[in-house]
């Protein structure tokens, strides 16, 4: 009871965190910015005056939000299974204690929504463990329900999980996609083995070395995808200069009424006046080279289910401007920046 009583104390004076918070995003498009400019001061200070603030938000925003299912399920997760192996409480039981149900509930959701196919058996993994741990905590008399919520649930999801994902785990080992056949296989298997409590020895060091890590290398893995993250668009601007025709692709800064202003992909930046424009197309964005073509019915493995469902994008031919080549005599700039 003096544990439980301990469990339920509210940590204090943690305000400071609070204020923290908003930090890392802040911190975030400094670098994205500081990233794109070439560490160039004065190319940086050009894009902090014309770069619209809620872009940069936004893409910051739809980079990090994978994030979330990995805090929320993870940290209640961890902090509900050391409570229920040694009893005792710490700062990751009242972090785990305070996050309120509805919420983990949410993350899951986004979660499946969001995150890749080959990631999806791992979620559900860490989903049906936060159940069975969950069950244990708060409904330590109910024998019949545990067994069902803890051992036969999981048994039952990785079942049809194989049975579903079959032909993509095929096609993997086919493949030779160490990666991906482990990301498919091994986390349905492994449900049933995490939802019971582990030693108390070595319970502390498991559960809190686990969040530790995670807290510390996850901010470093959201950077890195965040420096990568387009912030502008990318196009070709055919222009004439001294009687030539030359091709300009970059990022587009910014454009009124008298010239455009390009960030080129080696960071020059280029004003172009208006009147010298002979053409200007929006080039497609090269996205990453996929890395596997394994798929499930059409639905790849690097795809999220938002993307899967979602209209398929028209392909066009390929833009010669884009390839920083002139497009053929005639072409003009049309209204909306298409050619």
């Amino acid at each position: 009871m003096k544990n439980e009583a301990r469990v339920g104390d509210a940590p204090r004076n943690q305000e400071w965190f609070l204020t923290l918070l908003p930090v890392f995003p802040i911190v975030l498009l400094v670098m994205r910015l500081w990233y794109a400019s070439r560490q160039d001061t004065q190319t940086l200070l050009l894009l902090v005056q014309t770069i619209s603030p809620l872009g940069l938000l936004s893409a910051v925003l739809l980079t990090t939000l994978w994030v979330l299912p990995v805090a929320c399920v993870g940290g209640r997760l961890l902090g509900t299974l050391y409570w229920i192996s040694t009893g005792r409480s710490s700062w990751l039981v009242h972090a785990a204690r305070r996050l309120p149900g509805w919420v983990v509930v949410l993350t899951v959701v986004v979660g499946v929504c969001t995150w890749q196919l080959r990631f999806l058996p791992t979620l559900m993994m860490l989903s049906l463990a936060l159940a069975g741990v969950t069950v244990r905590d708060r409904l330590p008399g109910h024998d019949g329900l545990r067994t069902a919520v803890c051992y036969g649930l999981p048994v039952i999801a990785g079942v049809l999980s194989y049975v579903l994902l079959w032909p993509a785990i095929v096609a993997a080992f086919a493949q030779r996609d160490v990666a991906t056949a482990l990301l498919l296989t091994l986390p349905p298997g492994l449900a049933a083995l995490l939802t019971g409590p582990v030693p108390a020895a070595p319970a502390r060091v498991l559960t809190h070395g686990i969040a530790i890590a995670t807290a510390v290398f996850t901010p470093l893995l959201v950077g890195v995808v965040v420096m990568r993250a387009p912030i502008l668009p990318l196009v070709a601007v055919q222009f004439d200069e001294g009687g030539t025709t030359e091709v300009v692709v970059g990022h587009l800064v910014a454009t009124d009424d008298q010239m455009s202003t390009v960030l080129g992909r080696d960071g020059a930046v280029s004003f172009i006046r208006n009147d010298r424009l002979r053409s200007k197309v929006l080039c497609p964005d090269p996205g990453e080279v996929p890395r596997t073509w394994v798929n499930l019915h059409g639905w790849y493995v690097e795809q999220s289910m938002i993307s899967w469902l979602a209209p398929a994008s028209v392909r066009t031919p390929d833009d010669p401007r884009c390839q920083g080549r002139p497009a053929p005599d005639g072409e003009r700039i049309r209204p909306g920046g298409a050619r």
